[in-house]
């Protein structure tokens, strides 16, 4: 069987039709392509212009230096295509809610879906539940992304904040007595877990607005001392308050006594210095009678 005819252009490249020259092509073609190559790497690659919302940064990763320092700001920003691209990260501040209350989410409120269990000094358990209020530092947003990673908001809120006042509300806590919580010293201790949660979360180029201690439960053994200690506290007092009625009672008819008991002396000085007195005193009750009795004693 006859082998069949390979055309000469599979054999020999340079001499397809006879007529076509790669070198020659590509000479005359060389900028188009060029032009071609670059704007493809762009579209491969994307824009080299961006967008940086309200409420938003921007981080720059250099394919060749990593990380930059730098931050993007809100407005148009120009990176260098290929070799730079960017991550945007929602820095708006936002409420971090610890509670097991559920409730309708708002904008710029997380809700953290569980209240903070803990032990007093004196190993009484307590829960708590507070909000926190954050974001991130600006300057310091490049640092976030190099060491946490993921533009995603829930991605530095479950690395940082959520064990990092979980952790300081515990320690804080532990340092105060159950009594001591439960009467004047609660907002002492919501002034020290801010100020020491505010250095901790600094550490994290994270700042922190506001810290409120919302709300303390306490255990319902607790609850029921408490209960009964008022309780007890009541009718203390209720019985005080009888003690001192009836001690006014009391010194009320020692003096109403006293008063009768120096009337009735005063009327036996009386009578003894003028015997003439009491003649007087029975013609005032007597009447008509008196001028009788007194004629009798005469």
């Amino acid at each position: 069987m006859d082998k069949p005819e390979i055309p000469d252009f599979f054999i020999n490249p340079n001499n397809m039709g006879g007529n076509f020259d790669p070198d020659k092509f590509l000479q005359k073609f060389k900028a188009p392509l060029i032009v071609f190559a670059i704007l493809f790497a762009l579209l491969a690659s994307g824009s080299p212009v961006h967008v940086i919302q309200a409420g938003e940064r921007g981080v720059v990763f250099n394919r060749i230096t990593g990380t930059q320092k730098r931050v993007l700001e809100e407005g148009l920003q120009f990176v260098i295509p290929v070799l730079e691209t960017v991550s945007k990260y929602n820095v708006r501040e936002i409420s971090y809610i610890f509670s097991d209350k559920s409730f309708r989410s708002k904008s710029g409120t997380l809700w953290m879906g569980e209240s903070i269990h803990t032990l007093t000094a004196d190993g009484q358990a307590i829960t708590v539940e507070i909000t926190v209020r954050a974001r991130p530092d600006f300057k310091e947003l490049w640092w976030l992304h190099q060491n946490i990673g993921n533009s995603r908001m829930r991605s530095y809120v479950e690395k940082i904040i959520t064990p990092v006042v979980k952790s300081m509300v515990r320690e804080v806590i532990s340092g105060f007595t159950v009594s001591g919580i439960y009467s004047e010293e609660r907002r002492t201790i919501a002034n020290k877990i801010s100020e020491r949660l505010a250095g901790k979360l600094q550490g994290y180029k994270i700042v922190l607005s506001e810290f409120l201690l919302d709300e303390v439960m306490f255990s319902q053994a607790y609850q029921n001392a408490i209960e009964q200690k008022q309780q007890a506290t009541i009718e203390l007092d209720t019985k005080d308050n009888v003690i001192v009625e009836e001690r006014g009672k009391r010194d009320a008819a020692v003096t109403r006594a006293e008063g009768e008991a120096e009337a009735i002396r005063r009327k036996v000085e009386s009578l003894a210095r003028n015997p003439s007195y009491l003649k007087f005193r029975k013609a005032q009750v007597l009447g008509k009678r008196a001028k009788l009795i007194v004629e009798d004693e005469i």
